[in-house]
């Protein structure tokens, strides 16, 4: 159930405008009435520091939490970073997003840009179990050769499906201190009921990330890439349509492989 205008309005008027234009992209991707827990997951690397210091992270925050207003009934979002390590920082929430950014990551320290500590400290916050290795072996080739299976390599443990799926915002500038483990990571991730929406900022594209949303052996399809250049330099109504992209296609994936009801 998502939030009412009349309670964004009286806990932070300030938002209200972007939540109305938000819940317009919501309801053009017929996610009205979706749940979602919204986790927002940010680069904490040494180069990202200049977005931080300018505010850029913070707006991005505020405009996440106007999406999760339509999503979530309480409309909090969950706020994590990445460096060296990866932590869960606290919420973020309509009655105390001002200054939020600068104050959860008060003290710490910039690292590297470990992907792989994001994904697996995301889904265990959550309390989702992790995956059950897939021995499967390739199939012949037509000509007695072996022959690359596309199946996926985990599969869930024998938990039921969650009521709520997560809805998680990945923000990073530069590829992960080691592909493989990433690789690894988002592919055992993958029997979460976790849904990754990676965005890159930058000049160029980033075609790790792009490959990572084009991974063939993970459980089910659990991300989308966009590239979206500069926070401040994309249209609001074209962040939430890139936000969004997607997304639905997911929800009726994950029902069907029984990850969520």
């Amino acid at each position: 159930m998502a939030l009412s205008f009349s309670k964004i309005q009286e806990e932070a008027p300030a938002l209200l405008s972007l939540a109305k234009l938000s819940r317009i992209e919501i309801s053009k991707q017929e996610l009205d009435g979706q749940k979602a827990k919204v986790a927002l997951v940010l680069d904490y690397s040494g180069s990202m520091g200049n977005e931080y210091r300018s505010g850029r992270m913070q707006r991005l925050a505020e405009k996440v939490l106007a999406v999760s207003t339509g999503l979530d009934d309480d409309g909090d979002i969950d706020f994590f970073v990445f460096d060296s390590s990866a932590a869960h920082l606290g919420e973020i929430a309509l009655t105390n997003y001002q200054g939020s950014i600068d104050r959860l990551t008060s003290g710490r320290r910039m690292g590297t840009t470990n992907y792989a500590a994001a994904f697996t400290t995301v889904r265990n916050h959550y309390g989702f179990p992790g995956p059950v290795p897939v021995a499967s072996a390739p199939s012949k080739g037509l000509f007695g050769g072996l022959k690359k299976t596309l199946a996926p390599t985990v599969a869930p443990a024998a938990t039921g499906p969650a009521e709520v799926p997560v809805f998680a915002i990945f923000l990073t500038d530069g590829a992960p201190d080691s592909k493989p483990a990433a690789v690894k990571a988002l592919t055992e991730v993958s029997t979460a009921p976790i849904f990754w929406k990676f965005l890159s900022i930058g000049r160029e594209d980033m075609a790790f990330l792009q490959k990572l949303d084009d991974l063939t052996d993970r459980f089910i399809d659990n991300a989308d890439y966009k590239h979206i250049g500069d926070v401040e330099g994309i249209s609001d109504k074209d962040l939430f349509k890139a936000l969004l992209d997607e997304y639905p296609t997911y929800l009726k994936d994950a029902r069907a492989k029984g990850l969520i009801v």
